[in-house]
């Protein structure tokens, strides 16, 4: 049974009680009309009552009441007490606009009346007790008027027990014994001078009392109603100083500071009606932590609720509070509608966001049955003690989350301190699966691993039994399942619902929840570990966390296993290929090296013979070099003898593929190598291919026989590591030969690059009102592209008539500059780009146009260079304060003019390369750069460059490209157009790319 069902079975079985008391004391002897008189006066005084909630109203209607009793005797005065309280019971929730509700308009007001009632007869038998006849004297009249209070007040501190516990009973007594001191129990001595009034000076006079008795009613109401007022908000603030200091004294427990919230906050309004949840920072869910519905204590409860869902989402979302004064007028206006649906809405409320950061943690929401029932004040209010605990909560949640990442740390720690200890595979998985169970609480652990053939194989579990050996035969596909997902996209999986995973497969029918983690080691996964629960919604952020690390461990463990294995297989595969290392180290020349090549596998692998034969790529035949385990006559006609190719088959193919070939049972194939085979009656047969610097030199044959042998993989990787080492001898002269030749090359080079260097500008020109940026790039050590600037001298180059006075010095000096491209690469193009730059320097120098200058040097170098080479120059010459540009373009990539108002031009004029032809007829043409213009000069380096799918960069990505970089300096412009060659090519340069800007600066 319910509080609220336990609250009203109270109700009405003490207000049954209380009638029947009073049915049987036989009420009525004094005239209805004086009966009538009474009620009416109990009923206008209760209703100029005032209200401290959460109590109910207090009045002077007890004077009113024991007055009755006294004057007309208790049966008259209970039959008063429970008339006026039944009406005034029934009336209550309609004048404070409550539910109306079974228990509000029946099972209350039967309680309120019956116990009134019982008050008073219970009041006047305690009185005949302690005085003969009627109540009379002091003792018995203090008993009498005593007694009422009590029991009115005994009835709602159980009513308030049974609606909110302890909890319910301190807010009510807090919050009511002062005015049920001052307005109910106080003034109740008057009831004697009222009764005395009413036997004594007759009706008239008790009426002028009566009327006096409800001025004063009103005038404690309004008093009352004034102190409260004056003194709320003083009283609210140090509440909310009391609050602060409670919160933050409070223990770093979650529930006990919400709990103390909830105190403090119904210290500052009516909390009947109050829910403080908190969300889950990992999730959608929602938890009520403190939930109190019609001053009900009712257990916690979580539930999904997304962001922007209701008004509690509306809040998470928004971070913001909401004062509601009437839901029914205000629905349409709401931000958010509410998510509750009920048949007893309520009608105001105030809504808090916690927030910590400006991230909301959780929420605070006051309701009640009353439109208007809370203020801005009340909003206020609750805002500040809403911020003190939202901190003091991110504080515990904070606090109990590094007390439980301890713990997992320590856990994970002592894991794996035991399973480093471990280095044997088959008792290591085991150990790891039921230490995982027994330090966290897992209900079933799995452990995979990747083998050989690139699947999934069961190798580790919490089961036992037959459940263990069904698992025994599993085997997982990469993909299939939510294991094989894990493996094959390398992430970890939380699913806390596997019913509702598509990617579930159901071996067990109590799981509900499961979490796998890649074991990986370096870049591989080499197996996964699976964690399973039956409880849905079991796994947390925290759990990934610990899963993760233990992975980590785990990989770690495996791998040293493993490793660990192999080491005790491969020390004497070592041990043999040191032997064969010192042995070919102390070879000082192929005589003394040959020997040691044949003798060694024998030795180390017990091969009857051995051969060591070079591959001869032209003439298509292997030529043995040396031979162990032959008689001298075999020997000698077999060593330097060669074999051909197509007699060969087998190393023919060894060589082709560069992959050891092994025949364990060679007699029946002696066509695949017919000179080794049928001639020496070979049994089983292994050819290793000589490999060095990405060729084959050879083959490295061991020959068993007469008995066959069986080949494993340590004898393939043995005979793998002897070839390896013995290629290695074989080219060793020959690397140190060319190695020191690549040195002395690359020195060369490097040097060459830096002399090229300085034949380039070390920086832009300084040429006010104008911008420049140039780079240069080889696709090799040197390379064919150059650029160059150089001032000229001022005469004849522009026929204007320009005001002198308008700049002067370099400013007025024109501005050469010129790009080119030498038809060649690497260090014929660099030698010819020394000469060109030279050539078209000296042409250009003594201030001719750009056409002059270009035929001029192109008569030169066709006259004194016989190398075929060529070189297209485009060359320009700026007059600095105008504008103006003169240009000739010999065969180059046309420049590109960006106009300030998006248009684009091209530089080009009819002309072919420097070097082609001695006499050639070039143009040259004008144009007037305006402020805001850019002159973009390229080689074809930048235009065709390719990515991987050979499409060029083109002149539109380079367009683009400066288009949208116009407005900024010309070396912004120049990164961008690096930077968006780099992405498009991905790779190294196959051209020279050489890069001039001229920006004409706008001051405009």
């Amino acid at each position: 049974m319910n509080r609220e069902r336990r609250l009203i079975l109270y109700c009405l079985v003490v207000g049954a009680v209380g009638w029947t008391a009073l049915i049987l004391s036989s009420p009525g002897a004094a005239p209805w009309g004086i009966l009538a008189l009474f009620i009416i006066l109990a009923l206008l005084v209760e209703a100029a009552a005032f209200r401290v909630p959460p109590a109910d109203p207090h009045s002077l209607t007890g004077i009113v009441i024991l007055a009755a009793a006294l004057a007309l005797g208790p049966a008259d005065g209970a039959l008063i007490a429970g008339i006026s309280g039944l009406i005034f019971g029934i009336a209550l929730p309609l004048i404070y606009r409550r539910p109306r509700t079974f228990y509000l308009l029946v099972a209350r007001p039967i309680l309120r009346s019956g116990v009134r009632a019982a008050a008073v007869l219970a009041g006047g038998a305690l009185a005949r007790l302690l005085a003969d006849g009627p109540p009379g004297g002091a003792l018995a009249l203090m008993a009498f008027i005593l007694c009422y209070p009590t029991m009115i007040q005994l009835n709602r501190a159980i009513r308030e027990y049974i609606q909110g516990g302890k909890t319910g009973v301190l807010t009510w007594w807090q919050s009511s014994w002062t005015p049920v001191l001052a307005a109910e129990i106080a003034p109740l001595p008057l009831a004697a001078l009222f009764a005395a009034i009413y036997t004594r000076l007759g009706s008239g006079y008790f009426v002028f009392a009566a009327v006096g008795l409800l001025a004063a009613s009103l005038a404690v109401r309004q008093a009352a109603m004034n102190l409260r007022n004056q003194g709320a908000s003083i009283r609210e603030l140090g509440l909310l100083n009391e609050a602060s200091r409670e919160i933050i004294r409070a223990e770093l427990d979650v529930e006990a500071l919400s709990e103390l919230i909830y105190r403090a906050a119904s210290k500052v309004v009516d909390t009947s009606s109050f829910h403080l949840g908190l969300f889950d920072p990992e999730s959608d869910r929602y938890t009520l932590v403190v939930r109190v519905q019609d001053r009900v204590r009712l257990p916690p409860l979580t539930v999904d609720l997304p962001s922007g869902d209701g008004l509690v989402g509306w809040m998470r979302q928004t971070g913001r509070s909401l004062l509601v004064e009437d839901f029914a007028t205000e629905m349409d206006r709401l931000p958010a509608r509410p998510r509750y649906q009920s048949e007893r809405p309520p009608r105001s409320g105030i809504y808090v966001p916690l927030l910590d950061g400006g991230r909301v943690i959780g929420t605070i929401s006051i309701q009640s049955y009353q439109p208007y029932a809370f203020d801005a004040d009340d909003l206020r209010m609750l805002s500040l003690l809403a911020d003190q605990a939202a901190v003091a909560i991110s504080k515990a949640r904070a606090f109990a989350a590094a007390n439980e990442r301890a713990v997992q740390l320590q856990a994970i720690q002592d894991v794996s301190e035991r399973i480093t200890a471990i280095l044997d595979l088959d008792q290591l998985l085991p150990s790891v699966v039921r230490l995982i169970r027994e330090r966290f609480g897992y209900h079933t652990v799995h452990i995979f691993l990747m083998g050989e053939d690139g699947r999934l194989h069961f190798s580790a579990s919490t089961l036992e039994g037959k459940a263990l050996e069904r698992l025994r035969q599993m085997v997982v596909n990469p993909g299939e399942g939510i294991v094989g997902n894990v493996a094959l996209i390398d992430q970890p999986l939380l699913v806390n619902d596997v019913r509702t995973d598509p990617r579930y497969i159901g071996d067990d029918s109590i799981t509900r929840a499961e979490l796998a983690v890649p074991l990986r080691y370096a870049d591989h996964v080499i197996g996964v570990l699976d964690i399973q629960s039956t409880e849905a919604g079991r796994f947390r952020r925290s759990d990934l966390f610990v899963a993760r690390t233990l992975a980590d461990q785990v990989a770690v463990a495996v791998k040293s296993a493993r490793a660990f294995q192999a080491q005790r297989e491969e020390a004497w595969t070592l041990n043999a290929l040191l032997q064969v290392a010192e042995n070919l180290s102390r070879a000082t020349s192929l005589d003394t090296l040959l020997p040691a090549v044949v003798r060694l596998p024998p030795l180390l692998l017990g091969c009857d013979r051995c051969y060591c034969l070079i591959w001869d790529r032209p003439a298509a035949s292997f030529t043995p070099l040396a031979a162990y385990g032959l008689p001298a006559a075999d020997r000698a006609t077999f060593v330097g003898c060669p074999i051909a190719e197509h007699d060969a088959p087998l190393l023919a193919e060894v060589v082709r593929t560069v992959v050891p070939l092994a025949l364990d049972s060679a007699g029946g194939h002696g066509h695949l190598c017919a000179p080794i085979i049928e001639r020496f009656g070979s049994a089983s047969l292994l050819a290793t291919p000589l490999w060095t610097r990405g060729a084959a030199l050879g083959v490295l044959v061991l020959d068993y026989g007469p008995s066959p042998h069986q080949f494993t993989a340590r004898d393939v990787t043995l005979a793998n590591g002897f070839a390896a080492q013995i290629a290695g001898a074989l080219e060793s002269a020959l690397l140190a030969q060319e190695a020191a030749q690549a040195a002395r090359l690359e020195e060369e080079l490097r040097v060459a690059r830096d002399i090229q260097r300085t034949l380039l500008p070390s920086r832009a020109p300084d040429l006010p009102g104008w911008d420049t940026a140039a780079d240069w790039r080889s696709a090799r050590m040197v390379g064919g592209d150059f650029f160059d600037y150089w001032y000229l001298p001022v005469p004849r180059l522009f026929d204007r008539n320009d005001d002198p006075s308008a700049t002067d010095g370099f400013a007025r000096q024109p501005l050469g500059f010129v790009i080119a491209d030498v038809s060649d690469k690497g260090v014929p193009a660099a030698l010819f780009m020394a000469l060109a730059r030279s050539l078209v320097r000296a042409a250009a120098l003594d201030g001719s146009t750009p056409a002059a200058a270009l035929t001029r040097a192109n008569r030169w170098i066709t006259r004194d260079t016989e190398a075929g080479m060529f070189v297209t120059v485009f060359y320009g010459i700026i007059e600095p304060h105008t504008g103006h540009m003169r240009y000739c373009c010999a065969g180059h990539n046309p420049p590109l003019l960006f106009r300030a108002d998006g248009e684009v031009e091209t530089l080009h004029t009819p002309g072919i390369a420097l070097g082609v032809l001695e006499n050639i007829a070039l143009e040259e043409r004008e144009v007037c750069i305006a402020p805001g213009d850019v002159v973009v000069c390229y080689t074809d380096g930048v235009t065709e460059a390719i990515n991987a799918a050979e499409e060029p960069f083109g002149v539109e990505r380079l367009s683009a490209t400066v288009a949208a970089m116009r407005s900024g300096r010309a070396q912004s412009i120049l990164e961008a157009i690096t930077e968006a060659l780099g992405r498009h090519a991905e790779g190294p340069l196959y051209d020279d790319v050489t890069l001039v800007i001229i920006k004409r600066e706008d001051h405009d």
